[in-house]
């Protein structure tokens, strides 16, 4: 330690008397103490810089050092004092040149900096090396004008130059980077495979190519625009954006942008994402939909009326027939008057199993063990069957109806589908990673492999003919479940091949869909 502190005194000494000598040169007949800074300050303020320092005269060896250059590097001044900086430094003597030839002459008071553009390396006393940026200046001495090298550690700024290029070229959707001109300077290879091209042939390329003709013309507008008041945004709020392929299809997509600084330059990033599928998928899924609802209006307005006139007509014939009508006559009409009731509760199951399609957004603070009380107040079960509840969670955030729903048809499922006159039925509730875990257990004749697999189906049972008009319980329930975010299951049998489990998981808390109006984001449940 003590040989390091004199060999930065020696430096501080050396850069002094050089000063000393230039400032002697400079203003003949002057003493220093004439300056607003007196030499010896000076190379003690070279030695105290926080930036690594080092001075190299014409020759390229290295004349002097500060601390902050040895601290860096693991050096003592006398390893690299009196050796060529390429000893340390991945400095030419090209550089060096260039930046004495780019040197004003004295006296002027300003010589100017060259910055070396290209990277360098600095390597440490133990081999390792590390990327530097180099600023080189230039001051006169009366033996010849001399280099002084800043040496700035780059090593954080090439880290993050390869993490940005990692996470570029691998993202999964098409990025690219535009100049001021609107050219493409760089873009990854998801991009041009999306589009039908390869990144030669898009690179240096308009960003128009990219845009089906009607949008050309008002492109330029746009990008001046943003250009001007740069802001991470979404392109398109409320339309549709569409790209052209290379074969000159269109291509739905997504665009954001964002203004970034790379390699000193403003550049524009945009960010492309491919939703042909999800539109797609959107489409058929609307389509499904309308298909659904049509059918419901149908069954609504078209059936409804035809069966409460049978049921009218049923009414009537029994009350022709009198108090004491055959035995058969009286058991096909009850036959009769029970179908019509059921396809009646048939289609309103179909109503309310078309308007689940939407997320309920009236969320409150549901506790779910007085949830299935208040279920079994309205609904009590039979004579002969008993609940028990075991809730070992917090209170969750959830639309309270549509979770009532679901639970009012598994408990209902269990009794109606049981095949004795008693039973017993288990609710048990858990915390599960975020979800509310529930599980509704009875030891009801359980389900065969081939009723598993289509329980959930609409208009399936897994009971006789009897059951008609009570197939929509579970797909309604699978559906509200689906639609919150969450998802059910059936495991059955459970022991002795009887019984059976829907297991459900209710989120946590509600979910939330993004979307932007008028600029900004706004979201709903």
């Amino acid at each position: 330690m003590v040989d390091e502190n004199c060999s930065s005194e020696r430096c501080s000494k050396r850069v002094a008397d050089l000063d000393q000598r230039q400032h002697d040169r400079e203003h003949p007949g002057t003493s220093s103490v004439e300056s607003a800074l007196p030499p010896s300050f000076l190379g003690k303020a070279f030695d105290a810089s926080p930036t690594g320092l080092v001075v190299v005269d014409s020759r390229a060896m290295v004349v002097a050092v500060n601390s902050a250059l040895l601290r860096a590097f693991g050096y003592r001044s006398e390893d690299l004092i009196g050796r060529p900086v390429g000893h340390f430094l991945s400095l030419s003597l090209h550089d060096l040149r260039q930046s004495l030839r780019d040197a004003t002459p004295p006296p002027s008071p300003a010589p100017a900096a060259y910055k070396v553009s290209r990277s360098l390396l600095a390597r440490h006393i133990d081999g390792r090396e590390y990327p530097v940026e180099v600023v080189l200046g230039t001051f006169a001495t009366p033996k010849e004008t001399m280099v002084l090298a800043s040496v700035i550690d780059a090593s954080h700024r090439a880290d993050f130059e390869s993490t940005f290029g990692h996470v570029f070229s691998s993202a999964t959707h098409g990025m690219a980077l535009v100049d001021d001109d609107g050219r493409i300077v760089l873009l990854n290879e998801y991009l041009a495979v999306m589009l039908g091209y390869t990144q030669a042939d898009l690179t240096g390329q308009p960003v128009e190519v990219l845009l089906p003709e009607q949008y050309r013309a008002r492109h330029g507008e746009l990008m001046r625009s943003f250009q001007a008041a740069p802001a991470t945004r979404r392109m398109g709020a409320g339309r549709e954006l569409l790209a052209r392929h290379a074969n000159g299809a269109e291509l739905p997509v997504d665009i954001g942008l964002s203004e970034v600084h790379w390699r000193n330059r403003r550049l524009t990033m945009v960010s492309v994402i491919d939703i042909s599928a999800r539109r797609r998928a959107e489409m058929e899924l609307k389509q499904a939909n309308e298909n659904l609802r049509e059918f419901t209006r149908v069954a609504s307005h078209d059936l409804r009326s035809p069966l409460r006139g049978i049921a009218d007509l049923v009414e009537w014939v029994q009350e022709d027939l009198g108090e004491s009508p055959k035995a058969e006559v009286a058991h096909n009409l009850g036959r009769i008057a029970d179908r019509v009731t059921r396809l009646e509760q048939l289609i309103s199951d179909l109503l309310r199993y078309a308007r689940s399609e939407q997320a309920d957004s009236d969320c409150v603070r549901v506790e779910v063990s007085a949830l299935v009380q208040d279920i079994l107040r309205v609904e009590p079960l039979p004579s002969g069957f008993a609940i028990d509840i075991n809730v070992d969670n917090e209170p969750i955030w959830a639309p309270r109806t549509p979770l009532e729903t679901v639970l009012r048809n598994l408990i209902s499922n269990a009794v109606k589908h049981h095949d004795r006159g008693s039973g017993q039925i288990v609710v048990d509730v858990r915390d599960d990673e975020g979800f509310c875990r529930i599980s509704v257990s009875d030891d009801g004749p359980g389900f065969s492999q081939h009723a598993r697999e289509r329980v959930f189906r609409l208009f399936q049972t897994a009971g006789s003919i009897k059951r008609i008009g009570l197939g929509l319980g579970l797909a309604l329930a699978k559906r509200l479940v689906e639609v919150h975010g969450g998802r059910i299951e059936l495991e059955s049998p459970l022991a002795d091949q009887r019984g059976s489990c829907f297991r459900l998981w209710w989120p946590r808390n509600p979910r939330i869909t993004n979307y932007v109006r008028d600029g900004n984001f706004h979201s709903s449940h």
